[in-house]
């Protein structure tokens, strides 16, 4: 079955080297599925979640911490169970209240605090890490 994630970004990325490496994993997991980045400007009272998201996981300081292995298979039941499943990255200054009261699950990743645009990539690397590691490949043990 292939994986069909979305990661939405609040606001716009700027660093060109972030966008540069966000964009080599989403081309590397397209093997595996699906990955589709959107970024989208926040607006009161409206929460970022695309339309078609089943399964909604905001990434989250305050969320819950996997190791690699646990998270893949996380990924593994929630895109089984529930097709698309959708991660929110906040901007800045964190999430919109709407956003966070949408969510399914909340992902931290890790104890410390990440700027938003390194939290976007480790995300995005970390989602393609998982898919590798469901399907087998060398990426996680090299």
């Amino acid at each position: 079955m292939a994986m069909r994630i979305v990661v939405v970004q609040s606001g716009r990325l700027r660093d060109a080297q972030i966008i540069a490496l966000r964009d080599d994993y989403v081309k590397r997991f397209k093997r595996f599925g699906s990955l589709v980045v959107q970024e989208r400007e926040p607006r009161d009272g409206t929460a970022l979640w695309p339309d078609s998201s089943r399964w909604k996981v905001l990434v989250d300081e305050r969320g819950d911490q996997h190791g690699s292995e646990a998270f893949a298979r996380l990924i593994a039941q929630w895109t089984m169970r529930h097709g698309e499943v959708a991660f929110a990255v906040g901007g800045a200054f964190g999430h919109d209240p709407a956003t966070s009261a949408g969510a399914d699950a909340h992902l931290s990743l890790g104890a410390m605090t990440l700027p938003h645009q390194l939290a976007h990539v480790v995300l995005i690397e970390q989602v393609y890490r998982a898919a590798s590691i469901l399907a087998g490949t060398a990426y996680h043990h090299r």
